[in-house]
């Protein structure tokens, strides 16, 4: 049993909606279900009646709650005897999106007294499993998270002006076979993605002369057209007109931008409060 099923069974026993339990918990609502069904399976018992959307504690939820409750609350108060107000602080590991990141975070601050915001953009013996959120790229195996879809973005390809290609308004993937590459470390979330890409799409595997985990030296190797590169629209954006030429795929390909945080990790409401910000500023953006 787990100290998050204890919470959830105590927001449901009080708002009587799975859905709003979610909401209120920032999770997706089948979240809720199953961790309330994994509580009743190890009880042995039903503790709601379901009726549609609408649940009620029957006699077994009604004992449990009283039992629990007070249990939480003594929880509660030993945690907030540790916790000073100096401690509000939210710790972003940046794996993508950082320019988003950087305005985002600038607002949020403006916005507030009382909460620090850092990130960090490598991991550590030190700061490992000490971040609040992760931004990143959606990736296929994504269940030891909660996640919040906040973009997507299109990838094009990016090229100098005195590249022969430099004058293609679109281009197929498949065409850039013979061509070299310049690109992020092979790591890197994004190289993942677009190699990716690369090798379903086009049918090749890039042949990739240059890595780095820096912008711009990245679009030094492009400006020197010593390779071409596929970015998303956060970064080639950045690259001027005069130097750069900027050609959209035919396949319209994309990079999906979440908020992610792990399912085990119970959100303050100061961590709340900035999820809910984030979200919304993506919708606006």
């Amino acid at each position: 049993m787990e100290l998050l099923q204890l919470r959830y069974f105590k927001d449901a026993a009080e708002i009587e909606n799975f859905s709003k339990v979610a909401e209120k918990n920032m999770v997706p609502q089948p979240s809720i279900s199953k961790t309330i069904k994994k509580l009743e399976d190890e009880l042995g018992c039903n503790l709601f009646d379901r009726n549609g959307k609408k649940i009620s504690l029957n006699d077994n939820g009604k004992y449990f709650y009283q039992h629990i409750f007070p249990a939480l609350a003594n929880i509660d108060e030993a945690v907030s005897h540790f916790i000073a107000p100096s401690d509000l602080n939210i710790c972003l590991y940046v794996q993508a999106g950082s320019r988003y990141v950087s305005m985002l975070t600038a607002d949020f601050l403006m916005s507030t007294k009382d909460i620090f915001v850092s990130t960090i953009t490598r991991l550590s013996e030190k700061n490992h499993n000490q971040y609040d959120f992760t931004f990143m790229q959606l990736q296929e195996d994504i269940s030891r998270f909660n996640y919040e879809k906040l973009m997507d973005e299109d990838i094009a390809l990016v090229v100098s002006k005195n590249h022969k290609l430099c004058n293609h308004k679109e281009i197929s993937i498949k065409e850039l076979k013979d061509y070299d590459f310049v690109g992020y470390y092979s790591t890197m979330n994004l190289r993942e993605l677009t190699d990716k890409y690369c090798t379903d799409i086009g049918g090749f595997t890039p042949n990739v002369i240059f890595e780095t985990a820096d912008n711009q030296a990245l679009r030094y190797m492009i400006s020197k057209n010593k390779g071409i590169a596929l970015i998303p629209n956060n970064v080639h954006s950045a690259y001027p007109s005069d130097k750069f030429a900027i050609i959209s795929l035919k396949e319209k390909v994309c990079r999906t931008l979440i908020i992610a945080w792990d399912k085990n990790r119970i959100l303050s409401k100061q961590s709340k409060d900035f999820l809910k910000y984030t979200k919304n500023w993506f919708r606006n953006f």
